[in-house]
């Protein structure tokens, strides 16, 4: 620093400055008695800062480094014997001193405020002047950054206004939610706590980021920079950022966030309120409410033991809706449109395994917000599903082994992370028992207490702000316990090995089937797609036309064929694109078994 500097800057600054400081002094004393009947302790402190604080580092930035580079006294300085580095690291300390200085007599007047009326001690006080200095530094950070732009401050503040805006009411986060501004959260305005450690380190990794821009533009290139953004913005350049200051407002006020939907209230059939989970069933003719009971208990022991191992802070409402005409395999979640929940409908002989393993998946997919379905996670949601509605089934794990073991190998890292191409080549039986054993192997190779661990971390809700950039990928969470994919690939492939030793007799007694799907075109008739299936009495044959982007395939139109032969009753253009896939029964694994599925090219 430099003295002779420190002495030109409050010859030519004080009164300004003092006044400044003054106007803000009867604003804290205004702010404290308001705040007083808010019931914080640090209420006033908080709005102190975000406000008069905001305001007091833009001044100190206007008259600091502003003025200097738009009058050319900046250029006066640089001829003197104080170095244009020493000159701009005098103007931010000095600034940067009198923002904490700011912070500590807010803090302090507060606190003495506060001590009228109640018993404060400085342990329990501390808290908050940590956050104030930390808000204050990174204020007059950004602050000094903005004059640096010169004709462009106010753009740069008019800037983060607008995604302030943006983020609360387009993205629906709270204001003190957002970085910087969660070191002024309810928390530290009540007095009870600190933010966590991640809102201290978004606010230095900020002030560092402003600072070294502002050092940059003053002295990169001889200060050419700082001197040529000095200079006043034309008319064009006031045209543009007006309109696109606009432009940005008219979005931010017409734009609505997601509203926060109630739960799915559940008014009928048998109920079961669990620990954290309630639970409704509806009886049938052929579901009686004995075993609608039954079935609402356990999935509310499923639901809640799960939250409780992944430490989930959630109370999801799950409503089951037998249906009679429906394929016993077939089982769809219901879309909510006005309320949040997980209502399914099943066939009444629905294979409760199935109904269970629906409901987890369900409930693990809304507390990710679906990033549980991406591709680098999906095999371990729909394996954790299977696993989970199996933990004290042993008979239930070994029938589940039996299908997995019927899946063809082999099977790489590659299948596990391309979860939908796996899924859409076995189909959804066997690639949840492939799921499953993958998952079942990676409890037995870490341990249960182990594998929950990694999936804690890879089943959170995510973030609402800039925190979820900063999540570990799945496989990195694996990496952490000692896993990858190819390892954890390689042990299930031996681990189904075993099992198709242990059931060989079984899968002896499958029959052995043969599907083809072909396509014919003639002028008079167009083009046909014809399936033909060996070995199975009956067949189901599912088809979708594919839009061009069109990767993961959600339900699909379904024709059910008694006999070896069908044709789709389909009548697609040329060039377009058609999945075919064909599944049948299979009394062995008791679930259906995807015997071919192909994505067509038409010509």
């Amino acid at each position: 620093m430099s003295l002779a500097l420190l002495r030109k800057e409050a010859r030519e600054h004080g009164l300004v400055l003092a006044a400044t400081f003054v106007i803000g002094a009867v604003a804290l004393f205004l702010t404290l008695r308001v705040a007083a009947d808010l019931g914080g302790r640090f209420v006033g402190l908080a709005r102190f800062l975000s406000t008069i604080g905001l305001l007091l580092a833009l001044v100190l930035a206007n008259r600091l480094l502003v003025r200097e580079y738009m009058g050319r006294t900046q250029l006066f300085l640089e001829t003197l014997p104080v170095g244009r580095a020493r000159a701009f690291a005098t103007k931010w300390l000095l600034g940067c001193g009198l923002m904490l200085l700011t912070a500590w007599l807010t803090w302090l007047a507060t606190w003495r405020f506060v001590r009228y009326t109640e018993v404060l001690e400085w342990a329990d006080a501390k808290g908050a002047l940590l956050c104030a200095a930390t808000f204050c530094l990174t204020a007059w950070s950004f602050a000094a950054l903005a004059g640096m732009l010169g004709r462009y401050r106010y753009i740069a503040w008019a800037g983060v206004a607008a995604v302030v805006m943006l983020a609360t009411n387009v993205a629906g986060i709270p204001f003190l939610d957002l970085p910087v501004l969660r070191l002024l959260g309810q928390d530290v305005q009540m007095g009870y706590a600190l933010p966590e450690t991640s809102a201290f380190v978004y606010a230095f990794i900020i002030a560092a980021a402003c600072t070294a821009g502002a050092a940059t533009l003053a002295l990169a290139g001889s200060g050419a920079m700082a001197s040529t953004l000095a200079r006043r913005m034309t008319a064009r350049e006031r045209v543009f950022a007006l309109v696109a200051l606009l432009a940005v407002a008219t979005i931010g006020y017409t734009l609505e966030p997601k509203p926060v939907q109630p739960p799915f209230e559940i008014t009928e059939g048998e109920r079961f309120q669990g620990k954290w989970t309630r639970v409704g069933v509806l009886p049938t003719a052929t579901f009686d409410a004995a075993a609608a009971q039954s079935l609402a208990s356990t999935i509310a022991a499923d639901a809640d033991s799960l939250i409780d191992a992944l430490e989930l802070d959630i109370h999801p409402p799950v409503f089951v809706l037998p249906q009679q005409g429906l394929d016993r395999h077939v089982l769809r979640r219901a879309a909510l449109r006005a309320a949040d929940g997980i209502v399914l409908k099943v066939a009444p002989n629905a294979p409760s395994d199935f109904v269970r393993t629906l409901v987890l998946h369900s409930l693990l997919t809304d507390v990710t917000r679906n990033r549980g379905m991406r591709e680098d996670r999906h095999v371990l949601l729909d394996g954790l599903a299977v696993f989970w509605a199996l933990r004290d089934d042993a008979e239930g794990r070994e029938r589940w082994w039996l299908r997995a073991a019927a899946a063809a190998e082999p099977l790489t890292a590659d299948h596990l992370t391309a979860w939908a191409q796996t899924s859409e080549q076995f189909g959804e039986c066997q690639s949840l028992a492939i799921a499953y054993s993958a998952v079942d192997t990676l409890v037995q190779r870490l341990g249960l207490d182990a594998a929950l661990r990694s999936m804690r971390e890879i089943f959170v809700s995510p973030r609402d702000d800039v925190r979820a950039l900063f999540e570990r990928r799945p496989a990195t969470t694996l990496a952490a316990a000692g896993v990858n994919w190819a390892t954890l690939a390689a042990a299930a492939a031996a681990a189904r090995q075993s099992a198709r030793e242990r059931h060989a007799a079984a899968l002896a007694r499958r029959p052995t089937i043969t599907a083809a799907v072909d396509v014919n075109s003639s002028t008079a008739q167009g083009i046909a797609i014809e399936t033909t299936l060996s070995g199975a009495p009956r067949y189901a044959a599912y088809y979708q036309v594919l839009h061009p982007w069109t990767a993961d395939v959600g339900d699909m139109s379904r024709l059910d064929v008694l006999g070896g032969k069908a044709v789709l009753p389909l009548s697609p253009s040329r060039n377009a694109r058609v999945l075919t896939v064909i599944e049948v029964e299979d009394e062995i694994l008791d679930c259906p078994v995807r015997v071919l599925a192909e994505r067509l090219q038409l010509r």
